[in-house]
C-alpha cells in the first residue's frame, strides 16, 4: 500500500496548479484517501477562492467520513473569508491529517494540531516538509515579515560580466534558461528592472510561456530621478504602449523633481514615489512595505547592474536566482555584475541545469 510520502507527492503536484494565481495566499493542494485509494483531490486555484482542503472534500467520490486527509500546509485555524478549514475537517469527520509543512503564518502556526486533535482527529506534521517548504519561499517570508519579498534575477558568463558593456544587451544564456525565466515571473506579483535596462533592452516583462496566455504583474521600473520625463515620447518602451500599460509603474526616490512627476502624469505614466534618498535601505525598506500595503508580496528584480547593487548593498532582497553560462567568457573589459566579490552567499541552493547553462536559486545570507 502507497505511504503518506506518495500521497503527499500528489498533493505538491496539485499544489503546483496554482502557480501564479493564489499570491499573497500560499499554494496549497490536498489529497483524500481511504484505504490506500484516492477518493478526492483539491488545491487552491486563486486568491479569495476556496481552499485546497475545501476543494477536496467537496470532490470526494464518497463519503470522506474515516478518510484521511494530505495537505501540503497546515489546515487554517481562524475564519478568513472562506471560513476555518479546520471546522470543515472536523464536521466531514476525517479520521486522520497528515501535513506537510506548519503555517508560518502567526495567525495559525502550530494550532491545527492543537485544534483537530481535541476534536478527536489524529494529527501529524513533517511529511515531505522541505518539499512542502520551498515551494512556498515566497509566502514564508512575507507573511512573517509583512512586507514584499524580493528576489535577484541575472545571468553571468563564467568569469561574472552580465554585459560586454555598460548599456549594451548581451546575449548571455540560452532557450532553456530563457523559459525558466518566464517560469518564475509568472510566480511573482512584480517585475523590477532600472532605466538603464529599460533603454537597452526595451523588455515587455511579462511571462510568455508556450499553450498559456501572457500575463504581466506590476511593472517597476526604477528611475530614481525620473529621467524618463525628458523622453517625449514614452510608447517606444513596450511596457508603457502594449496592452498592460497600466500595469507599470516608474519608481522614484525622495529627490527627484515634482515637476517631472505632473509631467509624467499628464502624459499617462503612474509614479511611485518612494520618501527616502535612492538607494539607501530605508528606500528598499519602504518600497517593500508599500508593496505589501497594495497585496503585492513578491518583486522579481532583473537587473541591471545598478538597481542589483543598489538592493545586495541595503541587503534588501531574500532570494538570488543566478544564471549562468559556464562556457562564456567576455573578458576583463565586460560588465560584471558586483563591484567586487558577489556580496552574498546561498544557503541550502538548489541548482538546476538548463541546457549548457545552469541556475542556482534560494535564500542569501549576505556576507
Amino acid at each position: 500500500m502507497p505511504g503518506p510520502e506518495t500521497f503527499m507527492r500528489r498533493a505538491l503536484e496539485l499544489a503546483a496548479r496554482g502557480w501564479g494565481s493564489t499570491s499573497p495566499n500560499p499554494m496549497v493542494g490536498a489529497v483524500l484517501v481511504r484505504d490506500g485509494r484516492i477518493i478526492g483531490e483539491g488545491w487552491h486555484a486563486r486568491d479569495g477562492g476556496p481552499h485546497a482542503e475545501i476543494e477536496c472534500l467537496k470532490s470526494a467520490s464518497e463519503p470522506p467520513e474515516g478518510a484521511d486527509l494530505y495537505v501540503t500546509l497546515e489546515p487554517c485555524s481562524t475564519a478568513g473569508r472562506t471560513g476555518a478549514c479546520c471546522d470543515a475537517i472536523a464536521a466531514a469527520k476525517i479520521a486522520r491529517v497528515f501535513v506537510g509543512a506548519a503555517d508560518p503564518n502567526p495567525a495559525h502556526a502550530g494550532r491545527a494540531k492543537e485544534v483537530l486533535e481535541s476534536r478527536g482527529i489524529g494529527c501529524r506534521f513533517g511529511i515531505l516538509e522541505r518539499e512542502c517548504r520551498r515551494l512556498n519561499f515566497i509566502f514564508n517570508e512575507s507573511i512573517v515579515s509583512r512586507r514584499a519579498v524580493v528576489a535577484l534575477k541575472y545571468a553571468a558568463s563564467a568569469d561574472g560580466k552580465i554585459a560586454s558593456k555598460r548599456g549594451e544587451r548581451t546575449r548571455i544564456t540560452g532557450a532553456e534558461a530563457a523559459a525558466d525565466v518566464m517560469k518564475w515571473r509568472a510566480l511573482f506579483q512584480s517585475i523590477g528592472v532600472g532605466l538603464g535596462t529599460l533603454a537597452s533592452d526595451n523588455p515587455r516583462l511579462t511571462s510568455r510561456i508556450e499553450g498559456k496566455a501572457e500575463t504581466c504583474g506590476i511593472r517597476l521600473i526604477f528611475d530614481a530621478k525620473l529621467n524618463l520625463a525628458q523622453i517625449p515620447d514614452l510608447s517606444k518602451y513596450a511596457v508603457f504602449s502594449d496592452k498592460f500599460a497600466d500595469r507599470t509603474r516608474i519608481v522614484c526616490a525622495l529627490e527627484s523633481d515634482a515637476g517631472r512627476e505632473r509631467l509624467l502624469a499628464e502624459r499617462g505614466a503612474r509614479v511611485m514615489r518612494i520618501p527616502a534618498d535612492s538607494g539607501s535601505p530605508e528606500f528598499w525598506d519602504l518600497l517593500k512595505k508599500t508593496l505589501w500595503e497594495e497585496r503585492v508580496c513578491s518583486l522579481y528584480l532583473e537587473g541591471g547592474a545598478l538597481a542589483l547593487r543598489s538592493c545586495a548593498a541595503a541587503k534588501a532582497a531574500e532570494f538570488a536566482f543566478e544564471y549562468e553560462n559556464p562556457s562564456l567568457v567576455l573578458g576583463p573589459s565586460a560588465l560584471p555584475a558586483w563591484d567586487g566579490p558577489r556580496p552574498f552567499s546561498f544557503e541550502d541552493p538548489q541548482v538546476f541545469g538548463l541546457g549548457a547553462d545552469k541556475m542556482v536559486f534560494g535564500k542569501i545570507k549576505y556576507e
